[in-house]
């Protein structure tokens, strides 16, 4: 027997077969690298300090972010983004559920050319986003700020689910009505205003694009199970500094102090935290005339040495 006879010898088939097989998974790394980038409106130099990553709560883009981006631009580098097929993200095919997002988050962070930890801000359904990811790559992540979040604490409480399964509702009402040729009312509904002129046009334009509300109503729909997702990850996300910022303009609102308590939850549990009660202030108005309250978490946590407020 020559010395340069394989020791092992495949059949025609199982040859034809690992071919495949190496063709296949090429094209699907093709089609990967291939994928169009995600919008992100980064703003400030990169600093000794973590970038900050900006995450928009249900019907939300980035233009929501736009006062925060230049508040929090003087002390580093700041990005907010549109999840894809919302806003001027273009669609992809991976799925809206929530570690999908949480999946995506990583991608546009390879994308933005991000290595390091990163302090990740969630409002509303983003909050769970970012409590996803934190879950899934706790090492990516140095700080978190979770404002009038979301997260997997609600499933403690009924009631909540409840008012979730509403949200759900009225999503799927949006939807219909921009439907019927009048996406404009669904924008007049949603926009809080407090933008700049510019930023409130971009949010607008997310409004009322029906294929942008299908995807934003898909991504509600899919939030209760993505509570369940989540809570059934590991844990280990006690050591990140979280800080957690609640508002409760309407006190009468029967509600509010069960939200409240989920909402804390986060920082109860993390070994180093602070919990911002920011009284007045809307479920949105955080992101534009109470941002001090989001400018504050951020400049803590980019704070070389963290000390209890």
């Amino acid at each position: 027997m020559s010395t340069h006879e394989p020791r092992v010898k495949l059949s025609p088939v199982i040859f034809a077969l690992v071919i495949a097989l190496a063709a296949a998974c090429g094209a699907h790394a093709q089609a990967i690298s291939a994928q169009p980038p995600l919008f992100v409106d980064c703003r400030g130099a990169p600093t000794a300090s973590p970038t900050v990553i900006l995450e928009a709560g249900a019907f939300g883009t980035s233009a929501d972010w736009d006062r925060v981006l230049d508040d929090l631009s003087a002390g580093g580098r700041v990005c907010a983004y549109d999840r894809a097929g919302v806003g001027r993200s273009p669609p992809r095919p991976d799925g809206l559920g929530v570690l999908d997002k949480a999946r995506e988050l990583r991608g546009l962070l390879d994308q933005i050319g991000e290595s390091g930890p990163i302090i990740l801000v969630g409002h509303s359904n983003g909050a769970l986003y970012a409590e996803a990811f934190a879950r899934l790559y706790p090492e990516r992540v140095a700080g978190l700020v979770y404002v009038n979040g979301v997260g997997t604490d609600d499933l403690d409480f009924p009631p909540l689910m409840a008012n979730l399964a509403d949200e759900r509702r009225l999503s799927k009402m949006a939807v219909s009505v921009a439907r019927l040729g009048l996406s404009r009312l669904v924008a007049d509904e949603l926009s809080e205003g407090g933008l700049s002129p510019a930023a409130e046009r971009r949010k607008r334009a997310a409004l009322e694009c029906l294929r942008c509300l299908e995807v934003s109503r898909d991504e509600d729909r899919l939030i209760v199970a993505g509570l369940k997702a989540t809570r059934a990850l590991p844990d280990d996300v006690r050591h990140i500094p979280t800080v957690v910022i609640v508002g409760d303009p309407s006190p009468d609102f029967d509600l509010a102090p069960i939200w409240m308590k989920a909402e804390i939850g986060p920082a109860a549990r993390a070994d180093t935290s602070w919990i911002l009660d920011a009284p007045g202030a809307s479920h949105v108005s955080p992101l534009s005339r109470d941002r001090a309250y989001v400018d504050a978490a951020v400049a803590w946590l980019r704070a070389p040495y963290l000390k209890a407020p």
